[in-house]
């Protein structure tokens, strides 16, 4: 007599529409099945709305997908309050060394493993040809410092007869600007990872975000107010056609490929007025529930997804998302992926990763973003209520209070 099948459950997205999540559902979950005889898995959508909301609930209750894809705060979230299980038993120190060190650091608490990287996600510079050749603006380089970028936002910014601002030279995105930080020589917070003190008040740190705030609220705006543009995310702004210039996610290549209709490219980061380079990663893997039933076969599933073979198909494939693995990156991401074979250079995004660090997270992150950073931050950049000096400061102060 036969042995019941295992069941798995995977939660998986693509954010590419139908046609991505057919890529699991018919493409990399039939593959895993046929080299995994007796081992069924079934697909749920981390698309859903509710998604974030629900997994740590399923978590505690124990009903939570077995094999779950994260991203930074859901990450932490479940990581901190122990929903995940352990992995050194499974994935070695040597397994480890192919994937980019800042993002098996996203999976670390108190030295031990408790996820495995999917994808890249970091963050270059986009620009707009059409716009730059428009204004006799040269294509930048790789060696073009913060004033040299700055130069290049003001001789893009358009203004009509009535002196509004018709086109930006760049958008800043508020959120994703801690490499600015980093570049000047300044910290975000006390550790690399779970910090429970705010560093944002030093100079060198004030500095880095002061270069970016003045271009929405200084004398001589670039920039628009995060929102302004409407029905435009940070996400999709560039697409607008309305901005010269914006730094750009690994994950918005496929959708800058089929949404713009302008000429386009990459290159790399601003460097800071000293040559030095930053840049910024997050987390983006793949964890197990603490309380799955099936660990063992979910370590395999984890194993396939996490392969050489699976990360060159996902950079491949109409999902399009730089691998993790660095033996992975150079040639089906630099040379092979769609971007790379429209003629864009998705390099850049792999040549940034020798020099970034892992998107700042507080201890008790959730509530330090929901109660200290976040509300003050927004003030700060996006209504323009408080000064950056003023909100940092009290930003350092509420945060203090947190922890004390």
């Amino acid at each position: 007599m036969s042995e019941e099948p295992i069941e798995i459950r995977l939660a998986e997205g693509s954010w590419v529409g139908p046609e991505g999540i057919a890529f699991w559902t018919d493409e990399i979950i039939p593959s895993f099945e046929e080299g995994n005889p007796g081992i069924n898995v079934t697909f749920e959508n981390a698309e859903s709305p509710d998604y974030a909301d629900k997994l740590y609930t399923q978590a505690v209750a124990g009903d939570s997908p077995d094999v779950m894809f994260v991203w930074d705060n859901i990450n932490y979230n479940l990581l901190q309050k122990g929903q995940l299980l352990q992995l050194d038993d499974y994935f070695d120190s040597e397994y480890l060394e192919d994937f980019y060190p800042a993002l098996v650091k996203a999976h670390l608490l108190d030295g031990q493993l408790f996820g495995i990287p999917k994808y890249v996600s970091t963050v270059v510079m986009a620009y707009n040809k059409d716009i730059l050749d428009g204004a006799g603006v040269e294509y930048p380089d790789g060696t073009w410092t913060w004033d040299d970028y700055q130069a290049a936002y003001e001789a893009t910014t358009v203004r009509d007869d009535s002196d509004n601002i018709v086109q930006w030279g760049n958008y800043v995105a508020q959120s994703f600007i801690q490499h600015y930080v980093w570049m000047n020589g300044g910290e975000w917070m006390n550790s690399e990872i779970f910090g429970t003190q705010c560093l944002l008040d030093s100079e060198k740190a004030l500095e880095g975000l002061r270069f970016n705030h003045d271009q929405i609220y200084g004398s001589y705006p670039v920039s628009p107010v995060a929102g302004s543009i409407p029905e435009m995310g940070w996400y999709n702004v560039f697409s607008s056609g309305k901005v010269a210039f914006t730094e750009s996610h690994s994950w918005t290549v496929t959708n800058y490929i089929r949404e713009n209709d302008f000429a386009w490219d990459f290159v790399d980061l601003p460097v800071a007025r000293d040559g030095v380079k930053a840049g910024l990663t997050f987390c983006n893997g793949y964890v197990i529930a603490k309380k799955t039933q099936e660990p063992d076969a979910s370590v395999q599933l984890v194993e396939f997804l996490a392969s050489p073979e699976a990360e060159e198909v996902m950079a491949l494939s109409i999902v399009g998302l730089q691998p993790a693995r660095r033996s992975v990156a150079g040639d089906a991401w630099d040379v092979k992926s769609m971007g790379a074979e429209a003629g864009y250079d998705v390099a850049a995004f792999s040549r940034i990763m020798d020099h970034t660090r892992l998107n700042p997270a507080f201890q008790e992150n959730e509530k330090v973003n929901s109660e200290a950073f976040g509300p003050i931050w927004d003030q700060i950049w996006v209504t323009g209520e408080i000064g950056l000096e003023e909100g940092v400061n009290l930003i350092v102060e509420r945060i203090a209070e947190v922890f004390a």
